[in-house]
């Protein structure tokens, strides 16, 4: 057995490496990652095993200020360690504490510019003292106005995935993990958070936070906010921050998390960090989540209804982001050509999190969704190339596509199929227990796997892995239970079954949605205000996506609070776009109106995207 199970890697190895004409060393063999091109640091040379750093937060000026120590590891005695850095103002640089050192930077490019210093051999400290920009790529300033409460302002970053260099001087690549501290010195009425362990449940008057890391994470982990926050425990290893006016919705619809950490680990093996805690963004947050060990971003509308739901229902976005606890914080992709190893098996992961907690139905409706779109995505792109797993990609952010989630998730299903759920789970604890805290490539995949394929199997990993398209081994569902009611229901309706002959209290939040895509819009437009009695819609603080751009196009005034409530609160920033690009094509004049009362409220791209859209419109107007 175990002579032929290395026969298998040692196969499996020079197969792709040959499908693919690349040199890629193994992490077993040479402790080397592949090149990352969107570096320019020489961690090669010189690596930061632990970075420490004391910044102020000046939200007037919208600039952090301070330093940031790297303890170095310099085998070679190289004289120079190259940072990364983007916009950053370097004022000095010491080496172990005292002695001057000469540094430059270099010419401004693609990633920012490289800091280059003169060190010695024997250099064991380097601290640069520096201010970011207020136009920092990683920093997102929110006024008072554009937090969910009004009254204070919101700082947050968001590294991933070449952004800790607006914000630290670091080797700022997803393959170079260390470990860190921070001193945050914030305004006193606000609390500060960052992706550590010691995280604060209730502020300080002094606004001074301290802050440790004890596990190695690559720089885009590495993460801070500050806002007016409290703190709510779930139970001894998880909890909540939010604004105080969001806080106990969020606890009530977020109290499956303890479950959802326990269904995962079923899977995936121990949690890997102390604790698992949510922190709900402002309203301008331009993701759904992000993964930052210990302290998960959410969007606070892509997470919470505010409706009190009975039961609340698990969100597949939490359990995305719980995934990568694992799949990403643990075990991290080495280079930004390999997207699918952190967002692929997350979510997989996630969704059988979702199977766990909320019923085998649940996940298989999101495995016919996922295979249906990107059946029809792949069959119809442009750009083969856009829907291969493993390719050097022309910016660090084109794998985060539909290929790296959904490609990559249906492939993790297929394997299960394949191989058996017990086998693939015994590959998934391998991988995680094996590259802990280590970065991995598709290699580290394919001669991992390798061990547990039996004899003759042929999972065509050269398809999924290096070649377009779907594989047409592809096991995900084609059918779902929840759609086909669903469907039934949007028939019925659209025959003109009334809608409370339908049970609509007992349709959960994605039944609900389903329906509103599936029910027939010129059925729906004379039929509003029944929906509406029988599933509340409007009344909700936040409402599933397709009612209010529907009550707009109908002309359904009891929904006119609801979305100038919606326009309030910021939402996501796509619901808000959309909804002013269905006023703008309705009633521009009351669009304009809106936004020139709310546009402070919004992120600037956000309102640069609703500038745009109301002066076609107003174009339209003039012409007609």
């Amino acid at each position: 057995m175990r002579q032929r199970r290395i026969l298998l890697v040692v196969a499996a190895v020079l197969f792709l490496v040959a499908a693919r004409h690349r040199a890629v060393h193994h992490p077993a063999l040479l402790p080397q990652p592949p090149v990352d091109v969107w570096t320019s640091s020489n961690a090669a040379a010189v690596s930061t095993r632990h970075l420490a750093l004391d910044l102020t937060v000046d939200f007037e000026s919208r600039r952090l200020r301070g330093s940031a120590t790297h303890t170095i590891e310099n085998p070679a005695g190289s004289t120079t360690f190259v940072l990364d850095t983007d916009e950053l103002e370097i004022g000095s640089v010491t080496l172990d504490g005292t002695t001057p050192a000469l540094f430059s930077l270099g010419e401004t490019s693609f990633g920012g510019r490289s800091l280059t210093i003169g060190i010695q051999p024997s250099t064991r400290t380097v601290t640069i003292h520096y201010a970011t920009a207020p136009s920092a790529k990683g920093l997102y300033w929110n006024t008072a106005m554009q937090s969910y409460g009004r009254q204070q302002p919101y700082l947050y970053s968001v590294s991933e995935t070449i952004y800790a260099r607006s914000w630290i001087p670091v080797q700022d690549s997803p393959s170079r993990r260390m470990t860190y501290e921070a001193t945050l010195r914030v305004p006193p009425q606000l609390l500060a958070l960052m992706s550590a362990e010691n995280n604060p449940t209730a502020a300080n008057e002094s606004g001074v936070y301290t802050f440790r890391m004890t596990r190695t994470i690559p720089a885009y982990l590495i993460a801070l906010a500050v806002g007016r926050l409290e703190f709510r425990s779930l139970d001894a290893r998880s909890g909540v921050y939010a604004e105080p006016e969001l806080l106990d919705d969020a606890v009530w619809e977020l109290q499956s998390i303890p479950a959802m950490m326990a269904a995962a680990e079923k899977v995936a093996g121990p949690y890997p960090f102390l604790r698992y805690d949510v922190l709900l963004m402002p309203p301008t947050f331009v993701l759904g989540g992000m993964e930052h060990p210990l302290l998960n971003f959410i969007h606070p509308f892509g997470a919470i209804t505010a409706g009190r739901p009975v039961p609340p229902e698990p969100q597949l976005l939490i359990a995305h982001e719980l995934a990568h606890s694992w799949a990403g914080d643990l075990v991290t992709l080495a280079t930004w050509d390999d997207v699918w190893l952190n967002e692929g098996i997350a979510s997989y992961l996630a969704l059988r999190i979702l199977e766990d907690v909320s019923g085998v139905e649940r996940a298989e409706l999101s495995y016919f969704l996922d295979r249906r779109s990107y059946a029809r995505f792949a069959s119809s792109t442009q750009n083969p190339t856009a829907t291969i797993l493993h390719r050097r990609v022309t910016g660090p952010e084109e794998g985060f596509s539909s290929t790296g989630y959904t490609k990559g998730e249906l492939f993790m299903r297929t394997l299960e199929d394949h191989l058996g759920r017990p086998t693939l789970d015994r590959f998934l604890q391998r991988w995680f227990s094996k590259y802990a805290w280590r970065w991995v490539d598709d290699l580290a995949f394919a001669s991992t796997l390798a061990e547990f394929v039996p004899f003759g199997t042929d999972l065509r990993l050269n398809e999924w892995l290096y070649q377009p398209g779907l594989p047409s081994n592809v096991t995900a569902a084609t059918s779902s239970a929840i759609h086909a009611r669903a469907e039934q229901r949007a028939n019925a309706f659209n025959g003109g079954t009334p809608i409370a002959e339908l049970s609509p209290s007992t349709w959960s939040r994605v039944e609900i949605d389903l329906f509103l895509q599936l029910a027939n819009a010129e059925t729906m437009r004379p039929r509003m205000a029944e929906i509406d009695a029988s599933l509340h819609l409007t009344s909700r603080l936040v409402t599933p996506p397709r009612w209010l751009p529907s009550a707009i196009r109908a002309g359904y005034t009891p929904a006119n609070d609801a979305v100038e409530r919606a326009l309030m609160l910021g939402g996501e920033n796509g619901t808000i776009m959309g909804l002013y690009s269905v006023l703008a094509g309705v009633n521009p004049g009351y669009a304009r109106e809106m936004f020139d009362r709310l546009r402070d409220r919004y992120h600037p791209f956000v309102q640069e995207f609703v500038e745009a859209v109301l002066r076609s419109a107003d174009a339209v107007r003039e012409a007609a």
